[in-house]
């Protein structure tokens, strides 16, 4: 049945399904199905997606009603109630298939009573704003858009058309956020670059007076948080998605489609090109420049000035991948090494 409350729906014909992935029915093109599942257990009323042909025999056929989605024609469908034959490719019709039936989990479409809006400030069409949400003055929110219980957006912000802000969400002042961005939950945007001058000395503070500017398609991790600029923008390309507890410092510019892993530390004023991807627990000094196509392995430290394009960087400090490797396998020898260099010297007479 479907949620009336948010207008989610929990349940699809097969039909309805094949014409979302593209694909033709074998068998009742009108059954209903609830849920999908896993090949290894699948449950009543659901659906199971097959990657790998060689898996298609091993589903439990003894659940019913069950129907199967393959990119090939069977030479039997003994078993199963019904078979969705899909024509797209198989990561793109997986992630249509979930899509179905992804709840989001947000609040009815409205404002509750027990948010508080500023009244000049401006809501779309269709926005959906939770119990206890703060929104601050001269901040617009585009249509769709639905914001969590317990979130704060500061005054003079904009936020584009269907994003999801989930609870428990810190926005600050001045933040600039396109369509379809989605937030997690405890993600703070827009707090104070770490900027401090040394002035007789004692550490003071120098005035962070800028934003931070995301635009389209961009997901951010639980618990991270990015730092508005000292002047300007911090700014997050499009389409770049970014894992639990990273930190983004001030002025730091991320291009189109990177991926960030959890944990990682980036410092202030970087520039990261398109397509780069971090793994968890990478850390950059900061003033760097990456340059598009760059990969860097996990625990990395970066502190080389300038990466360029297409560049596979590994260890601390980060040393171009194959050349880390060898030298990691070279200290498993390094005991050997030394227990020949004593020898040699005990036998040159050079003894210490």
């Amino acid at each position: 049945m479907p949620d009336e409350r948010r207008g989610l729906r929990t349940m699809y014909t097969v039909d309805e399904i094949a014409e979302k992935l593209g694909g033709s029915v074998i068998g009742d093109s009108k059954a209903k199905v609830k849920s999908v599942s896993t090949p290894e257990s699948p449950t009543p009323g659901s659906i199971v997606f097959i990657k790998e042909r060689g898996r298609f025999d091993g589903v439990d056929r003894s659940v019913k009603p069950l129907c199967v989605v393959v990119d090939f024609e069977p030479e039997t469908s003994t078993g199963f109630d019904y078979i969705v034959i899909q024509e797209k490719r198989k990561e793109e019709a997986f992630i249509e298939l979930l899509s179905l039936f992804c709840d989001k989990g947000g609040p009815a479409a409205g404002v509750s009573d027990l948010a508080s809006v500023s009244d000049d400030a401006v809501l779309g069409s269709r926005t959906a704003i939770g119990d206890f949400v703060k929104i601050g003055s001269r901040t617009k929110i585009g249509d769709g858009t639905s914001v969590g219980s317990h979130s704060v957006i500061g005054h003079r912000c904009t936020i584009g058309k269907n994003c999801v802000i989930y609870p428990n969400v810190t926005i600050y002042p001045n933040t600039i956020i396109g369509d379809s961005v989605i937030v997690h939950s405890g993600v703070v945007i827009g707090g104070d670059g770490f900027s401090y001058s040394k002035i007789d000395g004692q550490n003071r503070k120098v005035p962070q007076i800028g934003g931070v500017l995301i635009e389209d398609n961009v997901e951010i991790g639980a618990n991270s948080t990015i730092d508005r600029a000292t002047i300007g923008y911090t700014k997050i390309g499009k389409n770049t998605k970014i894992d639990n507890l990273v930190q983004i410092a001030h002025n730091v510019v991320i291009g189109k489609n990177v991926i960030i892993c959890a944990l990682c530390g980036i410092s202030g004023s970087i520039s990261i090109g398109n397509n780069v991807v971090l793994a968890g627990q990478v850390g950059l000094a900061d003033h760097i420049v990456i340059e598009d196509d760059v990969m860097v392995g996990a625990k990395s430290g970066v502190m080389t000035k300038h990466v360029k394009k297409g560049s596979r960087l590994l260890g601390y400090p980060a040393a171009a991948f194959q050349q880390q490797l060898k030298s990691w396998a070279m200290l498993s020898k390094l005991r050997g090494m030394y227990s020949d260099l004593a020898n040699i010297k005990k036998h040159l007479g050079m003894e210490t």
